[in-house]
């Protein structure tokens, strides 16, 4: 948690905050380096102390050749993975960075022997690293085949909708269950990245007990999804307009017409953006 200002609101009577791009794809990419780093630490203490627990428990058993040191913690370790999804692009960067962050722990391991120039890499400093392209463009590519498996059936609520803000990450979550068959889900272990901006994050994992296919059922988001009105441009823009004047006027309308605009019902009522 830090205090930033990427995105922010400081005037109340407007619908819209105000945004500074890069400096919010920046901090993005720090919260998460330091909630996934925070998140392999607290592994890191519990494999120790189930360890220590091992080697006491071997003593008392007669066994006194205690247990195997486990490697750290690294996406190897989750079957899938949600993001905090304000568009695709910053949700394969943001698995990029762990990809990188695990590449920081670990060079040597197997599956980073084709990352050019190892101790460049390394050597930079950590600011730099933040806003470097070409590092970005290299652990994007080198995570590109397990992105496809682990990130990619959480990706429809955030293609289809746009970012969701809040709702972002948990329609990644309603996507990856309604895409993974539940036989396959069961068991499996999903890592779940949540960022706001401003900004506060956190890092944890959970693991899928029991059988998916009544939450699958009932949710229907493909089909849902696949249903969506898709407008002209102009219609959405006007729908904007009006919200803005109902958020900002705080005015009744009973013009059906331009109620349709922002939520059809069978029997519209205009009290607000989202009425």
């Amino acid at each position: 948690m830090a205090n930033t200002y990427d995105f922010y609101k400081p005037k109340l009577e407007s619908e819209y905050p105000e945004v500074d791009g890069p400096v919010s794809v920046v901090t993005y990419v720090s919260a998460l380096d330091q909630s996934y780093g925070r998140y392999k630490e607290k592994m890191a203490k519990l494999v120790k102390r189930n360890q220590a627990n091992g080697h006491a428990n071997g003593h008392a058993n007669g066994h006194a050749n205690g247990v195997d040191v486990q490697p750290p913690f690294t996406l190897d370790d989750i079957d899938y993975a949600v993001f905090h999804a304000p568009y695709g692009k910053q949700v394969q960067k943001g698995y990029g960075r762990m990809f990188y962050n695990d590449f920081l722990v670990n060079s040597s391991a197997p599956h980073f022997a084709h990352i050019p120039d190892h101790e460049s890499i390394l050597s930079a400093p950590y600011k730099a690293s933040l806003t470097d392209k070409n590092l970005e463009k290299i652990f994007i590519g080198a995570s590109k085949p397990t992105y496809n498996k682990k990130v990619a059936p959480s990706m429809h609520c955030s293609r289809r909708c746009g970012n969701m803000y809040t709702a972002s990450l948990y329609g990644c979550l309603a996507s990856l269950l309604s895409t993974v068959e539940p036989a396959e889900l069961k068991d499996k272990r999903v890592s779940v990245f949540a960022f706001g901006s401003g900004y506060a994050s956190s890092f944890f994992s959970l693991r899928v007990k029991g059988d998916t296919s009544e939450i699958k059922e009932k949710m229907d988001l493909l089909n849902r999804l696949k249903s969506i009105k898709v407008v002209p441009c102009q219609e959405y823009v006007d729908a904007l307009a009006v919200g803005y004047i109902l958020f900002a006027k705080s005015m009744h309308f009973t013009d059906l017409q331009m109620c349709s605009l922002i939520a059809p019902r069978e029997e519209p009522q205009c009290l607000g953006l989202y009425p």
